[in-house]
C-alpha cells in the first residue's frame, strides 16, 4: 500500500473516530447499539406477530402508528420537559420502561393470552416513552462532542444504531422462525437493559438552567421559534415527509416479505437486515466526512435519491433484486435522517434545543401514521403503489424546497 493510500485511510478513520476521543460519547454510542436492538427486534416481532393474528396490512400498518400518534401528541411537551430535567436520569426511565413492555408482551405470548388490544397498548407507552428518547439523546450528544463534532457524532450515533439493526434483524428473524415470538420479545428487553445500563456511564453536566415560564408558554415560545427561522422550518417539514411517505415504507416490509416476494419470517429479518446494512455503510461514509460544511447538499440529495430508491424498490418482485434494493433505500433514508438532525441541531440556540427537538421527534412520530395511510392503500391497491405513490411525493416536495434550502451553508 503506498504511502498516499495510508495517508488517506489514516486521514479517514481519524475523521470517523472524532466524537469516540470522548469516553461520555463512547457510552452514548453503547447505548445506541443496545438500544437499536431492541427497537428493531421489537419491530420485527411486532410485524410478524400482527400479520399472524390478523392477515390484515391495515393492522401491519395501524398497530406501530398508535406508537407514532402517541410520539405526536406528547412529543412537544416531552422537549418543554426536557428544557426542565435532567437528561441523562429521563433517559434511564425511558430504557428500562420499554425494557419492560417487551417482557410483559413476551410473558402474554408465552402464557397464549396475547390479544391485539395488549399490543396496541404497548404501542401507545411505547409512543410516550420514544418521544422523550430521541431528544434526550441528541441533546446529550451536543453536551458531550459540542458543535464542531456534529455531523460526525450523530452519523456515528446512527452508524451504532444502525449495526445494532443488522444484527439483531437477522436474529429477531432467526428466532422467530426457530423459537417462536416470544423469545424475540425477550431477547429485545434484555438488549433494552443493557442501554439502559450504558447510560449510567454517561459523565457529564445534563441538567438544563432553571426554567421559570409555565409549560404552555414555553411551548409557544418552541413553536414561534422555529416559525421564525424559515430554514429551521422547511427542514422540520421535509422531515415530517420523509417519515409519512419514507420511514414508512418499513412498516410494510412484512407485507412485501410475505405476499410479494414469497418469504417467511426469516426472509423478512434478512430483508430488513439488508436495509440495516445499507444504513451502516451510510453512516460509515457520513461519519468519515467529519465536520463537512456543506450539510444542506447532503440534505437534499439524499432525499431525490430516496425517491428513486423507493419507487425501485416497489417494483421489484425478485428477492434478491429486493435485498439490494432495501439495502440502498434505506441506506439513502440514513443520509438524509443523518443530515438533517445535524442541520436542526446546529441551526437551534441552546436554551431552545429541548423545545425544538421536542417538535423535531414529533416529525417522526409520523413513519407510523405513515404506516396505516400505507396501509390502507395497500388493502385495495397493494404494497408495491401504495410505496410507489409516496416515492412519487417525497420527490415532488424535495424539488419544491430546493431553491431556499441549497442557499444555506453550514
Amino acid at each position: 500500500m503506498s504511502t498516499n493510500t495510508l495517508g488517506a485511510a489514516n486521514g479517514y478513520l481519524q475523521r470517523l473516530l472524532l466524537s469516540f476521543a470522548i469516553p461520555a460519547y463512547r457510552w452514548l454510542w453503547l447505548n445506541s447499539v443496545f438500544g437499536s436492538m431492541r427497537v428493531i427486534t421489537i419491530f420485527v416481532a411486532r410485524g410478524w406477530l400482527v400479520l399472524t393474528l390478523t392477515d390484515s396490512p391495515f393492522w401491519v400498518g395501524a398497530a406501530p402508528a398508535l406508537r407514532g400518534v402517541a410520539q405526536i401528541l406528547v412529543g412537544s411537551f416531552a422537549g418543554v420537559m426536557l428544557d426542565r430535567v435532567n437528561r441523562r436520569t429521563a433517559l434511564l426511565i425511558v430504557e428500562v420502561g420499554n425494557s419492560l413492555i417487551a417482557a410483559g408482551l413476551g410473558w402474554l405470548i408465552l402464557s397464549g393470552q396475547i390479544k391485539m388490544w395488549h399490543i396496541l397498548v404497548a404501542a401507545v407507552l411505547e409512543g410516550l416513552l420514544i418521544s422523550v428518547r430521541w431528544p434526550a439523546i441528541n441533546i446529550m450528544i451536543v453536551n458531550v462532542v459540542g458543535r464542531e463534532r456534529m455531523l460526525n457524532a450523530s452519523a456515528a450515533q446512527m452508524l451504532g444504531f444502525n449495526l445494532g439493526n443488522v444484527l439483531s434483524s437477522a436474529i429477531a428473524g432467526l428466532i422467530i422462525a426457530s423459537s417462536g415470538i416470544e423469545d424475540a420479545y425477550f431477547f429485545g428487553a434484555a438488549c433494552g437493559l443493557i442501554a439502559a445500563f450504558s447510560v449510567c456511564f454517561v459523565k457529564g453536566e445534563f441538567r438544563p438552567e432553571v426554567v421559570q415560564e409555565p409549560i404552555i408558554r414555553a411551548l409557544r415560545e418552541g413553536i414561534a421559534y422555529i416559525g421564525q427561522h424559515r430554514i429551521l422550518l422547511w427542514l422540520i417539514v421535509l422531515g415530517f415527509l420523509m417519515s409519512l411517505l419514507g420511514w414508512a415504507n418499513l412498516t410494510m416490509l412484512p407485507v412485501m416479505a410475505r405476499d410479494v416476494l414469497g418469504q417467511d419470517a426469516s426472509g423478512l429479518g434478512f430483508l430488513t437486515g439488508a436495509g440495516a446494512l445499507g444504513s451502516l455503510i451510510s453512516t460509515l461514509l457520513i461519519a468519515g466526512l467529519g465536520d463537512y460544511k456543506n450539510k444542506m447538499r447532503l440534505v437534499l440529495w439524499s432525499g431525490v435519491a430516496t425517491a428513486i430508491a423507493i419507487v425501485l424498490f416497489a417494483a421489484s418482485s425478485w428477492f434478491p433484486l429486493s435485498l439490494l434494493l432495501s439495502a440502498v433505500m434505506q441506506a439513502v433514508l440514513m443520509a438524509f435522517e443523518v443530515s438533517l438532525t445535524a442541520s436542526v441541531l446546529l441551526l437551534t440556540a441552546d436554551k431552545m434545543q429541548g423545545r425544538v427537538q421536542g417538535i423535531y421527534t414529533q416529525v417522526f412520530g409520523f413513519t407510523w401514521v405513515g404506516g396505516v395511510v400505507l396501509g390502507s392503500i395497500a388493502e385495495f391497491l397493494g404494497a408495491p403503489i401504495a410505496i410507489a405513490l409516496g416515492g412519487l411525493c417525497i420527490g415532488g416536495v424535495v424539488a419544491f424546497v430546493w431553491r431556499p434550502l441549497q442557499r444555506m451553508d453550514m
